[in-house]
């Protein structure tokens, strides 16, 4: 039997899965038979950015997989009942997403000795060498959700694309303000190194951030696009041309939280290599920019793009900014 106290240390292990702008949506509480109930905070939803609520699915299934992980490592296994499809409202302002009943025997699986390690890099990557990347090639060979970009034309159609879509976000200013709001640019914020994209994650400096906020939260923003200056601001062409790529594609009807499982494991997949990602969701949210991958590196049909992440080695290890452990568990 679980208990709170042990529940705690599990959520806390759970949360070191990536959420979409660090917004760490999900919450677990224990029912009235011992099963482990992962729910998701409506607060921390996305409302422009996610208006259907898939990306916050998808970080709850992250995080359920965390958890999975972490009963395994104790040497105990789980049966997982996915509940996102039934839209339950578990409490006000709560949505059930999925259970899990601790069951049987497990062994730890070999991707959770990189979940400390595994981080997002929002800077230059160093250079992999030729034996990595053939490596992460071969790796992405042998998946059917998997799928490896290298090569400057590759990357060079990568980069030309994905800061097109980002620039047709950005022009949204309900999109603008929402990102601004979970961004932590200056030290001072309260939240600051329990979630959102503070500094250190954005790789800014103080002045660097207090101007990017500025102009973000602003009419500035569409002052400098119509001077066509605003491209430039978006542009991240130089790091992507540092990276590799892969684009991580599911079944078009798999729910958000199946694909959210499978999502962690991808991103533990690479970390083993020594390799940091970041992510570039305009890419599979927009969806000409969508289309365009699809097509050029031969997405399987009856899959759903759902990410294309840069990868790389990166410079340091960055720390991971998380909500405490008390805020995760919820009263059942």
């Amino acid at each position: 039997m679980i208990d709170i106290a042990t529940l705690r240390t599990l959520a806390a292990e759970a949360n070191r899965a990536p959420s979409t702008h660090n917004t760490q949506p999900a919450r677990f509480a224990l029912d009235d038979a011992g099963r482990i109930l992962v729910v998701a905070d409506l607060s921390r939803r996305l409302a422009v950015g996610d208006p259907t609520n898939r990306d916050m699915g998808l970080s709850c299934g992250a995080a359920l997989e965390g958890l999975v992980m972490a009963l395994a490592c104790r040497g105990i296994g789980a049966e997982v009942e996915d509940l996102w499809p039934a839209d339950i409202l578990w409490r006000p302002g709560y949505r059930l997403a999925a259970r899990l009943t601790p069951s049987g025997a497990a062994t730890a699986p070999d991707l959770a000795a990189f979940t400390e390690k595994r981080f997002t890099w929002r800077g230059l990557f160093s250079p992999a060498t030729p034996e990595t990347l053939a490596a992460l090639e071969a790796s992405a060979r042998g998946k059917d959700d998997v799928t490896f970009a290298g090569g400057k034309d590759a990357l060079a159609f990568i980069a030309a694309h994905n800061d097109a879509a980002s620039l047709t976000v950005m022009r949204e200013r309900a999109f603008r303000d929402e990102l601004v709001a979970w961004m932590r640019l200056s030290p001072n914020h309260p939240a600051y190194r329990s979630d959102g994209l503070n500094l250190d994650a954005l790789r800014m400096g103080r002045l660097e951030g207090a101007v990017a906020g500025k102009i973000l939260a602003s009419p500035l923003f569409s002052l400098a696009d119509r001077l066509g200056l605003a491209a430039s601001l978006v542009s991240e062409t130089a790091k992507t041309m540092t990276a590799a790529c892969l684009l991580f594609h599911r079944p078009a009807g798999e729910s958000p939280v199946a694909t959210g499982r499978a999502f962690y494991r991808f991103w533990l997949d690479f970390t083993r290599f020594g390799l940091a990602g970041w992510p570039m969701a305009v890419l599979a949210d927009v969806p000409a920019a969508a289309e365009a991958m699809g097509q050029r590196f031969a997405v399987p049909a009856g899959h759903r793009l759902i990410n294309v992440l840069r990868v790389g080695p990166a410079p340091a290890v960055l720390q991971k900014y998380r909500l405490p452990a008390d805020a995760l568990v919820l009263d059942g």
